[in-house]
C-alpha cells in the first residue's frame, strides 16, 4: 500500500517571534525617541505632522520662512534640522512600517471562488493570510512588505500560532503557491513593541528570499494545468468531471517511492514531489509527473478548483491498521452541497508482479480486466468519512475466474488529524467538514462509465 509524507509546518515560535522582537527593538531605538513612544507606539498624527513640518507649521516648533537674501547667503537647511521632536527620525526606517507592494499582475492563478480554510480563520488570521498573498503577487523581490494590525502582542505564542494557521490555510487553499510551501516558510515579520493608542500592534510581513525561477516554473505549471484540462469534456456534470480528473491524474502521475523513503529516514529536504508542481510538471530531481501523497492531493484539489468544483486537501494518518499509521494526505470534494472523501494516491494501483510468469496468470488476467481494474482504482473514491476511516474490501474487489480468484486490496485506515495531533504540525485538517455524501459514490457513477 502506498502512503505519503506531510511537510512540516513551522510555527515560527522562537524562530520568527524571537527574531521579530530583536528587530523591532533595534528599529525602535533608531527611529523614535523612547519618550515619544512610551505607551502609544507610532503617534496617530505623526505622518500629518511630518507633512506639516515640510511646510513650516509643526505645532510647538516655529519654522522661520527663508527670504530670498538668506537663500543666497547660505544653503537652505533641510526641513527637519532643528526640531527636537523629529531630530532623530530616520525616514528610511519609518518607511519600513508602511505598505510597499508590487503594481503588477501575478502569474499565480486560481479560479475558485471559495476557500474553505480561509473561511474558518479568525479576523486576525484572515488579515495575515491576505498579507502573505499580497507578497506573492511578485515574489521575485524581498523589498515588498505588507502591514497587519494585531490586537495581540506579536511576540506572544498566540500570535505565532495565528501566523502558522494563516500560512497553512493559504497553502492548503492555494496549491498554485507550491514554491511558498518550503518546509520553514519563505517569509518573516517584524513589529513595533509598543501598541498604538487603540491597543493594536503594527506588524510588517516580508519575503525572506526571492523566488528566482518564478516566471519559468509558474508558467510551466499553468501550461501543464491547461494541457491537462484541455483533454477533458468540461461540459460534463460535476460529479462525472471530478471522476474524469481523478482518472486522468492517476494515468499521469507516478508515485515517488524514493522521496517517500527519504521522508521515512527523516531527510527534511523540500522537494516539489510534495506539491502540485511535482504531479503536473516534475519533482525537484527533474522526474516528470512524480509525486507523493501531498503532490497527488494538491494537484487534484487545484484541477477541481479550475473547473468550479470546491475541493480541499486534508491531512492525517493512514495505514493497513491503526497500529501501522504514518502521515498521509488526501482530499475532500463537494458535489451538490455534499462532501466526499477521495484518496487519489492509494487509488493509483500499480501492477507489481511478473505478468509473464505462469504462476501469476490469475493476477495477469485480473490486471487486464478493465472493468475490474477500474473498480480497484476507485476503491477510495467518493467515500464518506466513516467509510474512509475504516475501509474493508468486499466481494466486488475480488477477481473471480474459472481458474480461481485474486485480490489486490486489503483493509485500510485513514484517520484525520485531531485537535490534539494538530499540535504536531497540521493545525487545520481537524476542522474540515465531515463527508456524508453517498449520491455520487463510485457504485452510483459506475453505470455511466463507457463499456
Amino acid at each position: 500500500m502506498k502512503s505519503g509524507e506531510k511537510t512540516k509546518i513551522s510555527t515560527w515560535t522562537g524562530r520568527w517571534g524571537g527574531r521579530g522582537v530583536f528587530f523591532a527593538a533595534l528599529c525602535l531605538c533608531t527611529v523614535f525617541f523612547l519618550p515619544l513612544l512610551a505607551g502609544c507606539g507610532i503617534p496617530e498624527d505623526l505622518l500629518e505632522r511630518i507633512g506639516a513640518a515640510k511646510s513650516g507649521t509643526v505645532e510647538g516648533a516655529a519654522v522661520p520662512a527663508a527670504t530670498g537674501e538668506e537663500q543666497k547667503e547660505k544653503p537652505r537647511k533641510k526641513w527637519w534640522e532643528g526640531f527636537d521632536i523629529l531630530s532623530k527620525l530616520n525616514m528610511e526606517n519609518l518607511k519600513e512600517y508602511q505598505d510597499y507592494l508590487p503594481e503588477t499582475e501575478s502569474l499565480f492563478r486560481n479560479e475558485s471562488t471559495f476557500y474553505y480554510y480561509y473561511s474558518i480563520l479568525d479576523p486576525l488570521e484572515q488579515e495575515i493570510y491576505r498579507a502573505l498573498q499580497a507578497l506573492t503577487v511578485d515574489p521575485t523581490s524581498t523589498d515588498y512588505r505588507k502591514k497587519v494590525y494585531s490586537p495581540i502582542a506579536p511576540d506572544s505564542d498566540d500570535f505565532g500560532r495565528s501566523v502558522s494557521r494563516a500560512y497553512q490555510a493559504m497553502i492548503f487553499d492555494h496549491p498554485e503557491y507550491f514554491w511558498f510551501r518550503q518546509s520553514e516558510g519563505n517569509f518573516s515579520y517584524y513589529f513595533l513593541i509598543e501598541p498604538k493608542d487603540d491597543g493594536t500592534y503594527i506588524v510588517m510581513f516580508q519575503l525572506c528570499e526571492p523566488y528566482e525561477h518564478y516566471r519559468e516554473e509558474v508558467t510551466a505549471f499553468n501550461e501543464a494545468a491547461d494541457a491537462f484540462l484541455s483533454e477533458l469534456d468540461l461540459t460534463l456534470p460535476q460529479a462525472q468531471l471530478a471522476m474524469d480528473i481523478h482518472d486522468r491524474l492517476l494515468d499521469l502521475v507516478t508515485y515517488d517511492k524514493a522521496l517517500a523513503d527519504r521522508f521515512v529516514t527523516q531527510d527534511d529536504i523540500y522537494d516539489y514531489g510534495y506539491a502540485a508542481y511535482g504531479a503536473l510538471v516534475e519533482n525537484s530531481r527533474g522526474e516528470a509527473h512524480t509525486a507523493v501523497c501531498d503532490g497527488y492531493s494538491y494537484a487534484y484539489e487545484y484541477l477541481l478548483q479550475q473547473v468550479g468544483i470546491q475541493a480541499m486537501r486534508i491531512g492525517g494518518f493512514a495505514g493497513e491498521t491503526e497500529d501501522a499509521l504514518i502521515a498521509h494526505s488526501w482530499n475532500l470534494v463537494c458535489l451538490d452541497g455534499e462532501w466526499y472523501e477521495v484518496d487519489p494516491t492509494w487509488d493509483d494501483q500499480e501492477i507489481d508482479f511478473d505478468m509473464n510468469d505462469p504462476a501469476n496468470d490469475i493476477f495477469a488476467m485480473a490486471a487486464m480486466d478493465d472493468v475490474y481494474w477500474e473498480r480497484l482504482r476507485h476503491h477510495l473514491f467518493n467515500l464518506t468519512t466513516e467509510e474512509m476511516a475504516s475501509f474493508e474490501p468486499d466481494d466486488s474487489h475480488v477477481y473471480y475466474s474459472n481458474y480461481g480468484y485474486a485480490t489486490f486490496l486489503g483493509p485500510s485506515v485513514h484517520i484525520r488529524d485531531t485537535e490534539e495531533t494538530a499540535k504536531e504540525g497540521d493545525l487545520l485538517s481537524w476542522k474540515a467538514p465531515v463527508a456524508t455524501g453517498t449520491a455520487y459514490s463510485y457504485e452510483n457513477l459506475e453505470g455511466e462509465l463507457p463499456e
